[in-house]
């Protein structure tokens, strides 16, 4: 029992990184109909942000790394919703997926290049101080990368439901023909999501490089990877949705490598891919239509 305490609570840790770089992917494919194949690369950007600000500025500490890295990552999803995604937007899913797919290349080999292709230490941020909660052990590191992926889940959650901007959101998700036609700024709206989506991962990122000690130029792919997975599993027309479906996969590898082997854990993902698609081709909780 001790056991499967410490892997549930291991994997709604990882699960909750998986929820929020796919609630990304989520936000920019029911808002602007496009599949944002850079923001796992914007996730990396905001891990890199992060290390250089708890590097050159070990004052400014943990919270420091974070600003940084939300800033740098929702820097770069500006740029690239208004110089690849705004003007591909019209079109298809394709021409939008191969546009961002290309700059996702760009940003991963790019930052090869500067950093290296090898992982890099990450700045001491939080101390490795264990916490003993009854029969589970978690590290300082670990309560804070689930305190901020749970923050921001919130955050989401209480921005589409309860802001302006957000009702705004949920009605170009529903029909944006219409809801431009009663006056809503669609252009606005989509940029803004590019941003918070960018600046969610950021944050993230920071988080997951402080949890884990190093910064990778490749380690967007395999969150990429997981959390569009999360985001297909799920369907596109709930955020909650997606969030539980995140913490869901993560609770399910966790326990995969607890209980049979820790070599099968990265292909846990795609089982269940194969498996909702089959019976419910729309996702667990349904999806919006695209034009492809």
């Amino acid at each position: 029992m001790d056991l499967f305490l410490q892997q549930l609570a291991n994997g709604l840790i990882i699960g909750s990184t998986y929820a929020v770089v796919a609630l990304g992917f989520a936000l920019a494919f029911t808002v602007l109909r496009v599949i944002n194949f850079a923001h796992p690369e914007i996730f990396m950007v905001g891990m890199f942000a992060g290390l250089v600000a708890g590097a050159q500025f070990p004052a400014g500490g943990f919270v420091g790394a974070v600003l940084l890295g939300a800033i740098g990552a929702a820097v770069v999803g500006f740029v690239l919703e208004r110089t690849v995604i705004q003007p591909l937007r019209d079109r298809d899913v394709l021409s939008t997926l191969i546009g961002t797919l290309g700059v996702a290349i760009m940003l991963q080999n790019g930052m090869a290049i500067i950093a290296g292709p090898d992982p890099v230490a990450y700045p001491t941020l939080l101390p490795r101080q264990s916490i003993d909660l009854g029969p589970v052990v978690l590290t300082v590191r670990q309560l804070a990368n689930f305190g901020v992926c749970i923050l921001l889940l919130a955050f989401v959650s209480f921005y589409v439901r309860k802001t302006k901007l957000g009702r705004a959101t949920r009605a170009i998700a529903e029909r944006p023909d219409v809801a431009a036609a009663f006056g809503i700024n669609v252009g606005l709206v989509c940029s803004v999501t590019i941003v918070i989506a960018s600046l969610m991962g950021g944050v993230a990122a920071v988080s997951v490089g402080t949890l884990y000690g190093s910064a990778w130029a490749f380690v967007g792919l395999l969150y990429g990877l997981k959390a569009f997975t999360c985001m297909l599993v799920a369907g596109n027309r709930y955020f909650e949705g997606v969030m539980v479906v995140g913490l869901g996969i993560g609770v399910i590898e966790a326990l995969v490598t607890g209980y049979i082997s820790s070599s099968l854990k990265d292909a846990v993902a795609f089982f269940v891919l194969i498996a909702v698609l089959y019976f419910r081709p729309n996702g667990l909780f349904g999806s919006y239509a695209t034009k492809v």
